[in-house]
């Protein structure tokens, strides 16, 4: 499997958890799907010290489809990466077991921009087309 990133990872998490709650399935059938490493991560982003939903959970299981619950979602689960950079590790290995089950690739997309003249760069993106536009005169 290709190097994913951890926004791709984060975006893969949050978006089958997304999938989960509108199939209605409980958290706790999300949490099934991984090691319990992960889900020991993971876990208190989600769960509170009592055991009840945090907030975040509960907006995004009532409207699981909302992009801007989705998104406060990620940030969440991005600023404890930030906090603690090793559990980029934990993040990718469940994107990882998302794509197994779901057979879904996660993709990654290069975009760069060049300024100047007679610059030619390329960057690659495994099993992609590259095209080079070249402006005329």
């Amino acid at each position: 499997m290709e190097p994913i990133t951890t926004t791709a990872a984060v975006a893969s998490v949050v978006g089958y958890l997304a999938k989960k709650l509108k199939d209605n399935k409980s958290i706790q059938d999300f949490f099934n799907d991984f090691t319990e490493a992960t889900v020991n991560w993971i876990k208190p982003i989600f769960i509170k010290e009592d055991g009840t939903e945090e907030k975040i959970v509960q907006k995004l299981k009532e409207n699981p489809e909302s992009e801007i619950k989705q998104n406060a979602l990620k940030i969440a689960i991005e600023s404890e990466i930030e906090d603690n950079p090793d559990a980029e590790k934990w993040i990718k290995e469940m994107a990882q077991v998302i794509a197994q089950k779901t057979g879904d690739n996660i993709t990654k997309t290069n975009n760069m921009k060049v300024k100047g003249d007679g610059n030619v760069s390329v960057q690659d993106v495994s099993g992609s087309t590259i095209n080079v536009n070249v402006p005329k005169g």
